[in-house]
Formats: C-alpha cells, structure tokens, sequence
C-alpha cells in the first residue's frame, strides 16, 4: 500500500480532526504586513515573522502533519515483525483514535518536522506496551500530549532523576521503598550542579514534572536530609515516558543515517 493510502486508512481511522478546518489566509498576510514595515526599523522583528510563519502558514502545517502521519505508518511497517496477531484490530480501537488526534494536533503545532516526527514515533512505541505498562496503551494520548508540552529542561530533570536514581529503582522497581531512594540525594544534587542547575530551578522542575505525575516530592529521610531539602523522585509513570521518548530518538538517528 502506497504511503499516501496508508495515511489516508489512519485518517479513516481516527476520523475529522480541527486540523481539517479551513484556516483565514489574512491572518498571516496582515500579520506580515505590519511586521515587515517595522522590521525595516527593527529587525529582528522578522524573526518574529518568520516564527509566526511557521504557525500560521497552513502548507508548512500540513506538510508537518504528514511528515507525522508518514512517521506513524513507515514505523508500524518497520516493526510489523513484533506487533502482537491483533494489532490491525486492535488499532481501531477508541484509544488508537486518540492518540494519532493528539499527534495530528501537535505535529501541526510543532515548530519543525522534526518534531512532529519524534512525537508520531513515541506514539508508535506505546501502542503496544509490555506487560507491566499494558495499562500505560489506553493513556497514550495523554503521554503524547505531556512530552509535548514539556521543555528541554523539564525532560533534562527527569532523565536526571532516572540517572541518579537508576539503582534505587532496579532495587525497588515498584518505587515503594523510599529508603532505598534517600542515599541518592546527594548524588543528586551534585548532578544538578554540574549541568549548572539552580537548587530553584531543580524545585520549580520538580514541581512541574509533579504536575503532570512524572515525578514527586517525597518525604525526607531526617537521618539524611535537612528540613530545608526538597526530594524529588521519578515515578513509573515518567520513567514509561522517558522509556518511549528513547525508542523514538534511537529511531530518529536510524531514519537520519539510513545506511549507517
């Protein structure tokens, strides 16, 4: 099957998205327009333009989406050989739907293809997870949702917190035994200060990764910590998250050096 007839299955599927609605062709014109005339002024207002542009302009936007939509079905292709007997059926499920909307939704506000690509590849990688995150497929589209509102340094904060506490988790994979966790503070903290990270900032991270259920605050251990600590630790849920956010990096490399 062609890959435009496979993109055209997978919008069968999901069906009608805001993504299909006619956008007004002033909007980028005027804003152009005004920005232009001043940017002959001030010019780095052009690259508010050329920022706005890449929002705005309903090509770019759509050639987003089917660089996401193309991303979904050559990866499914590509691992046709490991997905379960059901998963033709399995993929017109309610949760499939959501997903690939919330990937369409996203590619499209994306700032490159890229992007939009890296998204439809976590998509990919969590329609069919293991056992113990079996539960994790019917959430996907939420995860595809949170990995695109995070920014660089909430993600860099959580591959900390999987970094510096790895064994703890290897130990206690189930994340119930806090003890196990609190010899790792300092650890980490040494960490955050080598990547420059403020004792604020690795707090207001671990706040806003709380937000979302990646990662928590957890009780002190007196014994180990101060009052003034803040202890922040990933959950299963964050540590799926990275997981699927890794698979479709390796992936993203493969598809840059296909002959590597």
């Amino acid at each position: 099957m062609a890959i435009d007839d496979r993109i055209a299955k997978i919008q069968e599927i999901i069906g009608p998205t805001d993504e299909d609605a006619p956008m007004q062709s002033f909007t980028l014109v005027d804003l152009g327009g005004g920005l232009m005339t001043v940017g002959a002024i001030f010019s780095p207002l052009i690259a508010v333009y050329s920022a706005a542009k890449n929002v705005l302009d309903m090509r770019e936007r759509n050639q987003r989406v089917k660089a996401a939509l193309r991303a979904i079905c050559d990866e499914l292709y590509s691992i046709r050989e490991s997905l379960p007997a059901n998963a033709e059926e399995a993929l017109k499920g309610k949760w499939f739907r959501r997903a690939a909307a919330i990937v369409i939704e996203e590619a499209a506000r994306a700032e490159d293809e890229d992007r939009a690509v890296l998204l439809a590849l976590v998509a990919v990688h969590g329609c069919f997870p293991q056992d113990e995150n079996k539960h994790c497929q019917e959430d996907l589209a939420n995860y595809i949702r949170d990995l695109a509102e995070l920014g660089l340094d909430d993600i860099q904060m959580l591959k900390l917190l999987e970094e510096t506490y790895k064994e703890a988790t290897r130990v206690a994979p189930n994340l119930n035994m806090n003890d196990m966790f609190a010899p790792h503070y300092e650890e980490f903290k040494l960490a955050a200060t080598r990547l420059g990270i403020h004792t604020n900032d690795w707090i207001a991270l671990g706040s806003r990764l709380t937000g979302y259920g990646l990662a928590f605050e957890t009780q002190r251990n007196n014994m180990r910590q101060s009052p003034t600590d803040t202890f922040f630790r990933p959950t299963r849920r964050g540590l799926y998250l990275l997981s699927l956010l890794r698979q479709a990096e390796e992936r993203m490399i493969v598809r840059a050096n296909p002959s590597a």
